[in-house]
């Protein structure tokens, strides 16, 4: 694995954990494409408790992209949480 996917996957697990400390389920999985309708991440709750599915077939920095700006989203509901978003730092 090159040093940038390593630094791209590790951003992710750093996201998954504060999603985590907000009580918020993440899962990456395949998300099945039919034809007429798009799929794409997204956020939702199943018997209360809140569940972010993000499509694994995107790119890493997509995938990144769009979990740090679902949890700046929920961070603006409670401004104690301090998550910091984007992309790795490149060397």
């Amino acid at each position: 694995m090159s040093s940038s996917k390593q630094k791209y996957q590790s951003r992710l697990q750093e996201l998954i954990g504060a999603a985590k400390e907000m009580n918020i389920e993440v899962r990456t999985e395949k998300l099945i494409r039919e034809v007429g309708y798009r799929v794409r991440s997204g956020r939702c709750r199943v018997q209360g408790q809140e569940l972010i599915l993000i499509d694994r077939d995107t790119p890493l920095s997509d995938q990144i992209d769009f979990l740090s700006a679902e949890l700046a989203r929920r961070q603006d509901h409670n401004p104690t949480l301090a998550i910091q978003p984007g992309l790795p730092a490149e060397d």
